[in-house]
């Protein structure tokens, strides 16, 4: 298995609060606008939807800087190879859990829906579909750097704590492992305070929607564990 780098737990809660504050700091932007469902739907350009095309947009630019090139980073819907090639040359050594395909897309965006549902004005306004698209794929992408690279940090770091992880191959005894109900209600009501000093609306739903981003990032931690197993 490729080398782990020592991980600093309070350097990590940190980053996990900052995403959590961008994440909050994204809904209240994009609750601004109407919900403008049809940018998932209707075709913008090379028979992509408009955000679609975005996504894919946003993700070849960070590919042709090298951002896949690194373990913990990984693109979402799209794979390394239908983005655009990096124009910057591969790290010599990869530290950190051995990169495999996890793809919580549906997840993450069916979630995302729904939240939109409860936060937006129930309207389509075409004069808004470029800026609420570009919300929409910073907000997506947000929320895979947290499930997807924050998470192979915390997947490490707890192999780090405890060794035994490495020999476990049932994802539900993993799942006891890695699961602290404690610290995941801290990080919740931390967020829900970000949201209120947001004046973000409908504080059940935002819960609703941080709880499931959590559920997605333990089930990517998991597969992170069992893919490290077997290297």
């Amino acid at each position: 298995m490729n080398k782990i780098k020592a991980l600093d737990i309070s350097e990590l809660r940190i980053k996990l609060d900052q995403i959590n504050e961008q994440i909050i700091s994204g809904l209240k932007t994009r609750s601004k606008y109407p919900l403008n469902s049809n940018v998932f739907t209707e075709i913008f350009a090379d028979n992509k939807t408009w955000f679609m095309y975005r996504l894919k947009k946003e993700q070849d630019l960070d590919s042709e800087y090298g951002r896949f090139l690194y373990n913990d980073q990984s693109p979402i819907i799209y794979s390394k190879k239908e983005l655009a090639k990096s124009l910057v040359k591969a790290p010599a050594k990869k530290e950190g859990i051995p990169p495999v395909r996890i793809d919580f897309s549906k997840r993450i965006i069916e979630a995302y829906k729904k939240i939109l549902v409860d936060l937006c004005e129930h309207t389509e306004d075409r004069a808004t579909y470029g800026e609420t698209t570009k919300q929409d794929v910073e907000n997506i992408l947000l929320y895979n750097e947290r499930i997807i690279g924050v998470g192979e940090q915390v997947a490490g770091y707890k192999m780090q704590k405890n060794p035994n992880l490495i020999k476990l191959k049932d994802p539900e005894k993993i799942r006891k492992e890695l699961v602290v109900v404690e610290r995941e209600k801290e990080v919740i009501n931390k967020t829900l305070a970000v949201a209120e000093k947001y004046e973000l609306k409908n504080s059940s739903s935002v819960k609703k929607f941080l709880t499931e981003l959590i559920n997605i990032t333990t089930d990517a931690e998991i597969q992170m564990i069992l893919h490290a197993n077997k290297v």
